[in-house]
């Protein structure tokens, strides 16, 4: 932006301009008085020549054109003497015309020395950012390279630079010097096949033809060695760097120390291997434990049947209240054999089929009919997957159950309500069933699915406590989990996943 000019400076340029006018008009004056010899116009060149040396580039030019004009005048009505002063008066005008002239043109020269000037002082601001601006470069480059030396050697990875030509080693960090026990001098200039295991040297040279064509390698298993011959867990990738040309000149190698990783996961599959086995036998023995128990819970569950039927009323109160307690806990008995037998057996000699869900709920409502209307239970269900492979037999139980939980902890004197709803998220079915029933406390939610766990006395709620350990493990059979979300007094919400 050019910044105006102040008042107090045009006001004294412009009485300037006006004493030059001025003086170049009493010259005319006088010129036109004075006998036809006389020639002024000389002065008239130090008008000119005064003005040149007043701000602004085009007053010079201006004045010199009023004063040529004036001359001419001037010799116009001189034009009856002019036999006696026409030679001097052509002089004079041919001296004015010079000044002019040669005013103008340094005038010009001045203009164009002022732009050439502007110009160069342009060219020297951008000379300036630009260098300014490659400075910055330079000191960014520094410090990245800085961060890249200090995170190369500092790194956990270990690291090398390796010629592409060769496989020698051009680089290392310290890293790989510790884990491996050299020296950077002992390893600098060594082919790089000195450092691995000869275990895995073939697998190394498989992947280095196949960098020489792809321009890496990529999360190769393979086993460092290290100077003491002990054998280190790697993870291996491999950039390549080039030139402008675009060649290869050297290689980056990069490995991943994962020896404890491997060791925590053998660890993890041999303690799972082991577990699989305890859960088979304890599968095992529940069935075989469960199976035996059956026949003389139906001897002892007979006899009490024909005592109660046939000798009953010969018994005191003692003997009455006896015999109910002995069909009481054989009952109990039996319910609970039965549940640790579905238990065993879930799972077992069970293929996938294609489950419609909307079948399963529409079935268990027509079966839990009578169940409903004694409980006074609303149960609807919004529409549901129709094509999920999973164990039918498993799955029916799983609605069941819950279905039946809700049943069972409704609140008194208020409709029961079951809502049963379902989304798809990530090739994952997710289930809610939520009801209006007295709720689970906070601090007893993660503890129902385990077996034989109870929250209430079974003089208050009936069961065996197999009931949710049953889902669990159904939801385990099909890859998900599952949870509850509740509050006392507010009802449940049981969340499952299925995965296919």
């Amino acid at each position: 932006m050019v910044r105006q000019q102040s008042t107090p400076t045009y006001i004294k340029n412009t009485i300037l301009y006006a004493i030059a006018i001025f003086i170049a008009v009493i010259i005319y004056y006088i010129e036109t008085q004075v006998p036809p010899s006389i020639a002024l116009g000389g002065v008239y060149c130090l008008v000119i020549l005064y003005s040149w040396i007043l701000p602004g580039k085009n007053i010079s030019i201006y004045t010199g054109f009023f004063c040529t004009v004036l001359i001419i005048l001037a010799m116009i009505n001189k034009s009856e003497s002019i036999p006696q002063g026409g030679l001097v008066g052509l002089n004079t005008f041919i001296s004015i015309i010079v000044v002019w002239i040669c005013v103008t043109l340094v005038s010009a020269a001045k203009s164009g020395y002022a732009g050439m000037e502007r110009v160069m002082l342009s060219l020297e601001d951008k000379v300036w950012e630009r260098t300014n601006a490659l400075n910055k470069s330079r000191k960014g480059l520094e410090i990245s390279e800085k961060a890249y030396k200090y995170l190369y050697e500092n790194s956990n990875e270990m690291h090398a630079s390796v010629d592409f030509d060769d496989n020698h080693i051009l680089r290392c960090n310290d890293t790989l010097c510790k884990k491996l026990g050299y020296s950077k001098e002992e390893l600098l200039d060594q082919p790089v096949e000195l450092l691995y295991h000869s275990s895995c040297i073939e697998v190394f040279e498989k992947s280095l033809l196949n960098f020489k064509t792809e321009g890496h390698i990529k999360n190769v298993e393979l086993q460092l060695r290290t100077k003491t011959g002990d054998k280190i867990e790697v993870i291996l990738n491999v950039t390549s760097v080039k030139s402008k040309e675009g060649k290869i000149t050297n290689c980056r190698f990069s490995w991943t120390d994962i020896t404890e990783l491997k060791r925590l996961n053998i660890e993890r599959i041999a303690y799972a291997q082991r577990l699989e086995i305890k859960n088979k036998e304890l599968e095992q023995f529940t069935f075989i434990a469960s199976h035996d128990l059956q026949e003389p819970l139906r001897t002892v569950t007979s006899f009490s049947e024909i005592l109660s039927n046939e000798y009953f009323d010969k018994f005191d109160q003692t003997g009455k209240d006896s015999i109910n307690f002995i069909l009481e806990a054989t009952g109990r008995m039996q319910n609970l054999v039965k549940g640790l037998l579905d238990y065993s057996r879930l799972g077992k000699d069970a293929n996938k089929e294609k489950i419609d869900f909307n079948e399963i709920l529409s079935n268990l409502k027509k079966d839990l009919s009578l169940k409903i209307i004694e409980t006074d239970t609303e149960f609807e269900y919004k529409k549901l997957p129709e094509n999920f492979m999973g164990y039918k037999s498993e799955l029916i139980q799983l609605f069941l159950n819950l279905i039946i939980n809700s049943m069972k902890f409704r609140v008194k004197d208020r409709v029961a309500k079951i809502k049963i709803s379902s989304t798809v998220n990530d090739a994952e079915l997710l289930f809610c069933v939520e009801d209006n029933g007295i709720g689970i406390s906070k601090n007893h939610q993660d503890k129902i699915f385990k077996i034989f766990k109870r929250i209430y006395s079974r003089k208050k709620y009936e069961g065996t406590g197999i009931g949710l350990a049953h889902c669990q493990k159904i939801v385990d059979l099909h890859g998900g989990k599952i949870w509850v979300e509740s509050e006392l007094g507010m009802g449940s919400k049981f969340y499952f996943t299925l995965k296919n």
